[in-house]
């Protein structure tokens, strides 16, 4: 009897509910809005497959399946949150840490949150990253054993000055600072959606999007400098990734380096062009040939003087001297593109070509000294010999045989000159 009794009052109490808890599906509804906490779990990529919180979400919206969990995090703590995701997911089943972030509400105002994860992978039943939210009124310090937020802190600071997009280990920006805003003229909305690959010039989006993988996928450092898209600004992106085995996090550095890059090009030019006429000096025509001989390249080269141009000095002074060099200079490369034009010092000029017949060669560089119409006025001709490189030819070997034929040709033009006479 007694053992009836037992069964017959059981048999008047509430069905169990949910996991023994006394708690239905429909009690469950009941009790959503009134929870002050959401819980969430997360995959290995940091996307939502679980998630349990009020109507609306705690923050005013829900998060949906699939989502990215940092999407609503205050770009300034997104970098926090992933520091403390790295460890998370590298400890063992049952690691727990918390720390206090800023998240944006429905209406776009912040709140502080407090976020605790913890570590459920090994558990079959969950397979995942649980992370509890729950709003607090007062700021309270990270208690996450071992973590070290103060670097990661100092490294922004010493960065701001320039663009810093912090990536996932997808490759999504869950940071952007203003400096980064700025020079792609974003908001930081935008940034995150987006990406910066599409940002560039089409011509360098491939090479980001490659340097962006190899980093995401590896941890490691790359350096790609691109054009922005529509526009001559240039800019230095230096990725740095971090993690292990997988990458859990990748900071972006961008350099606008557009004034940089044009000092360069002018230092360069001083260096190896002539200044006042701009086409290559001295030093430089004899590393381009230095190149060439190494390369085995057919290559010849013309030597000119220029016949009669101390008398334009004499006459016209050294500002008109000037100008006829500049003259000859700009006629030369502009009717020799496929060449390089040089100007080894005073009225004497190179051209460094293709193999040509050496005849044909010079009597080109005569035509084109004879069509300048100061050269014509003041009565200056060119005087041209061409050597070609042979084997074994250092550049000095080709200039010097350019140049006794050069003066061969000189010697030839003055005889010619006193037996008409």
């Amino acid at each position: 009897m007694g053992g009836q009794l037992d069964d017959d009052r059981h048999s008047d109490m509430p069905a169990p509910g949910i996991a023994g808890t006394g708690v239905d599906p429909a009690l469950l509804e009941a009790l959503l809005p009134h929870l002050a906490e959401s819980l969430m779990v997360l995959d290995g990529e940091w996307n939502v497959t679980a998630n349990l919180a009020p109507p609306g979400g705690l923050i005013g919206r829900g998060l949906g399946l699939g989502l990215h969990t940092l999407e609503d995090m205050h770009p300034d703590d997104a970098v926090l949150i992933l520091d403390l995701g790295a460890q998370a997911f590298e400890m063992e089943t049952g690691w727990e840490g918390s720390m206090v972030v800023r998240m944006r509400r429905g209406d776009g105002t912040y709140g502080r949150y407090e976020i605790t994860a913890i570590n459920r992978f090994g558990d079959p039943a969950v397979d995942g990253m649980v992370v509890r939210t729950r709003e607090v009124v007062q700021e309270s310090a990270p208690s996450v054993p071992g973590l070290e937020h103060r670097l990661a802190a100092e490294v922004l600071a010493e960065l701001l000055p320039n663009g810093v997009v912090v990536l996932d280990g997808a490759g999504r920006p869950v940071y952007v600072n203003g400096a980064a805003c700025g020079m792609f003229r974003r908001e930081p909305e935008e940034l995150k959606r987006d990406g910066i690959v599409d940002l560039v010039d089409a011509a360098d989006r491939e090479r980001l999007a490659s340097a962006v993988g190899r980093v995401t996928t590896v941890s490691g450092r790359e350096t790609c400098t691109v054009r922005l898209e529509g526009r001559d600004e240039v800019v230095e992106c230096r990725l740095m990734s971090v993690g292990e085995p997988e990458v859990s996090v990748v900071v972006v550095t961008i350099e606008d380096v557009t004034a940089r890059q044009a000092a360069e090009a002018d230092l360069e030019r001083r260096a190896n062009h002539d200044g006042l006429t701009g086409v290559r000096n001295r030093s430089s025509i004899l590393d381009l040939l230095r190149d060439r001989l190494d390369a085995e390249v057919p290559t010849a080269v013309a030597y000119l003087d220029l016949d009669g141009f101390k008398g334009v000095n004499d006459v016209g002074g050294h500002a008109e001297g000037d100008r006829l060099l500049q003259a000859v200079a700009h006629a030369l490369v502009k009717a020799m593109p496929d060449s390089v034009v040089g100007r080894i010092g005073g009225d004497e000029f190179v051209v460094v070509a293709a193999e040509l017949s050496a005849e044909v060669l010079a009597d080109q560089v005569r035509g084109v000294v004879a069509a300048v119409g100061r050269a014509r006025v003041a009565g200056v001709t060119a005087s041209v010999g061409v050597g070609v490189a042979q084997p074994g030819d250092a550049p000095r070997d080709v200039l010097h045989r350019a140049d006794e034929e050069m003066y061969a040709d000189k010697r030839g033009r003055r005889s010619r000159v006193v037996v008409g006479d």
